[in-house]
């Protein structure tokens, strides 16, 4: 059996987008590969038979994404083919099932985010637009964006998308026969997401309006076609809405947050198309679409549905994903439970498919018949390169914290472990903090894990998939999930004896990263940290990240100008030279969402106060650097944390 290595990321398949025909025969997916030549991914478009559960590809070209079902026989898809030009634009081509090439279908000099087909050659764009026009200038003269940034609002960049000053996501109706659209959402709402109804007569939406400062806030409308009437379904003043989706022609759902606290679960609500009015259903305390981290992850599909009567979504539950339903008086059940990952699904003849995470297994098409609940694997595309490396399992268990408050608990063992030899290990820590650990694959877990390490995770308080009360952790970052780690540590010392407790490092990203730098800076018993797209100062991440201004202020509960202390306190640089742990640094310089001065800051401190530590600071890349950066810069990163616990843990 080979070892998991670096490189492994070039033999990996990532499978995403599964959507069924309208007559349920075939179904597509998108396929990606990491692509050692153009150091990026390509990605092409395959067709699954549903009654033969044969594949194969639709494209070759490998740059064809966002595909969509026309009717039983043709799809359209995105695709650069079209050639670059001047300028923005996205070109969207159409493919026959029955054979030929595929042609140029319409194209729109905008960044379109999506597409849905209406009726007489009309479709709903949501598009990245200028909310005020870009004034023109002469190729000698100044511009925006090319000689100078101008900022005059907040947001004013955002990760992976970039500079977003005066930029939104606006809804248009574009008409194929005459090349023109009309915008339907107003001048300064950035539309978060949208739903067309069953017969293509409504069209459900909700975003945030603002003209300095985005708010958490946000309101949904519903759009009347025929008349072109819109009208305002929850005003932008206490909640934050999302989820859109029809069920049916004449009801609706959507999802309410009072964001009371950083971490609380939305309402489900039910609208009635015809009077506008909704109601609450009874609170399920989860959010839709949770999903297992992992960076063997890469693309996007449905995580809802509404099949037969019922609202078919992903769901967090501890370490899984699961898929429930919800019938129109809001009770739920769990229609599938196996352990794993759910990323994206589609239903239709009561048979669900599914790009899913299974076991150890990396990501395959799965079909699930509702019926029985009999599971089936469709696809090997992952087998060859499962069944000749050394991937090693987890060992689950459940324990109790200091408060009497019950965690999960993942181990993995090293490579060749033999019992009575001491082993180094490494403590992963998730981003989030709502986000979860499971035992699905982790590329970088398992390299460790085939380097010799013990390797474990938690989910300690303020992670997803068990509810407000456990995600609530505003007011207590670095007290509560610092206690949950320690205990754990503890606890994997005690069950695993052969785990060297004065070799162990610890390791993450985001939330994670702070969580590094928490600890550095409040304990000394970790031989060598590894901080990813880390939090150190909340004063400057809280103004100069695209969520800092809303999201982070609210998980203090204050900001630095009514309550400094309590903003300083939170922030791990307050203690930076107290540290004496050896850190490493993993940073990206256009990552908004948690700017590269906090590792800086951290980095800093550390120097000054003799602390060995290092930055690595990546060109070009963002927040999504370990789960969907270039493939070369993913393994650099990879190689530079293992060097780093070789030199300091090993």
């Amino acid at each position: 059996m080979k070892k998991v290595a670096y490189e492994d990321i070039y033999e990996f398949n990532f499978l995403s987008d599964v959507s069924y025909a309208p007559d349920g025969k075939h179904a597509l997916f998108i396929k990606q590969n990491a692509c050692k030549e153009k150091n990026g991914y390509k990605s092409y478009i395959w067709l699954l038979d549903t009654e033969s559960g044969e594949t194969k590809p639709l494209t070759f070209g490998g740059e064809e994404r966002s595909a969509k079902w026309l009717d039983n026989e043709t799809i359209m898809f995105t695709s650069p083919r079209g050639g670059k030009g001047k300028g923005v634009k996205t070109d969207y081509f159409k493919l026959s099932l029955t054979g030929g090439e595929a042609e140029p279908f319409f194209s729109i000099p905008e960044k379109a985010v999506s597409a849905e087909p209406l009726s007489c050659g009309k479709f709903l764009l949501n598009i990245v637009k200028h909310c005020e026009g870009k004034e023109e200038k002469a190729d000698d003269e100044a511009m925006d964006g090319r000689d100078l940034y101008v900022f005059d609002e907040i947001y004013f960049w955002f990760n992976g998308q970039g500079i977003r000053n005066k930029l939104r996501n606006s809804l248009v109706i574009f008409d194929t026969a005459t090349g023109k659209y009309k915008q339907i959402s107003k001048q300064y709402t950035n539309v978060s997401a949208a739903a067309v109804s069953p017969d293509k007569k409504k069209i459900l939406f909700c975003g945030t309006t603002y003209t300095d400062v985005s708010t958490r806030e946000g309101a949904l409308f519903l759009y009347d076609v025929a008349s072109g009437r819109t009208k305002t379904i929850v005003k932008q003043d206490k909640y934050g809405v999302g989820s859109p989706i029809f069920m049916g022609n004449d009801k609706a759902f959507f999802t309410l947050n009072p964001m009371e606290f950083s971490g609380q679960n939305p309402y489900y609500c039910k609208l009635d198309i015809a009077s506008g009015e909704y109601a609450m259903l009874p609170y399920c305390d989860a959010e839709v679409g949770g999903a297992v981290g992992t960076d063997c992850n890469l693309g996007g599909g449905a995580v809802k549905k509404f099949y037969e009567g019922k609202l078919y979504m992903t769901r967090a539950v501890w370490g899984n994903s699961h898929l429930v339903a919800m019938d129109e008086t809001g009770a739920c059940e769990t229609v599938c439970d196996t352990e794993g990952s759910i990323n994206c699904f589609d239903i239709y003849g009561g048979k669900v498919l599914m790009a899913a995470m299974r076991g150890l297994d990396l990501i395959e098409i799965y079909s699930l018949d509702l019926a029985t609940g009999e599971e089936k694997r469709l696809t090997t595309f992952n087998k060859e390169y499962m069944d000749t490396h050394s991937v090693l399992p987890h060992e689950y268990f459940t324990f109790k914290d200091r408060d009497g408050v019950e965690l999960d608990g993942y181990v993995i063992k090293p490579l060749g472990y033999k019992s009575g030899k001491k082993y180094p290990g490494i403590l992963e820590m998730h981003g989030g903090p709502k986000g979860i650990f499971g035992g699905v694959f982790h590329h970088e877990m398992q390299i460790l894990a085939n380097m010799g390490y013990f390797v474990f995770f938690t989910n300690p308080r303020g992670s997803d998939g068990r509810g407000s009360d456990f995600a609530a952790i505003t007011g207590k970052l670095g007290k509560e999930d610092f206690n949950d780690f320690m205990d754990f540590t503890d606890e994997v010392i005690k069950r695993y004896p052969d785990l060297d407790e004065k070799r162990i490092g610890i390791c993450g990203g985001s939330y994670g990263g702070f969580m590094c730098n928490w600890m550095i800076g409040h304990t000394d018993r970790f031989a060598a940290a590894a901080s990813q797209r880390s939090i150190s100062n909340y004063l400057t991440k809280s103004l100069c990240t695209d969520i800092g201004f809303n999201h982070n202020m609210a998980q203090l509960d204050t900001d630095p100008w009514h309550d400094f202390e309590t903003v300083w306190d939170t922030s791990p640089l307050k203690n930076g030279h107290l540290a004496k742990t050896p850190t490493l640094f993993i940073q990206s310089d256009e990552d908004y969402r948690c700017w590269m001065s906090d590792a800086l800051q951290m980095f800093s401190a550390l120097k000054m106060n003799g602390v060995d530590s290092k930055v690595v600071l990546f060109h070009g890349e963002n927040h999504e650097l370990s789960r969907s950066g270039k493939p070369e810069n993913r393994i650099t990163r990879l190689t530079e944390i293992c060097q780093w616990f070789e030199k300091y843990v090993k």
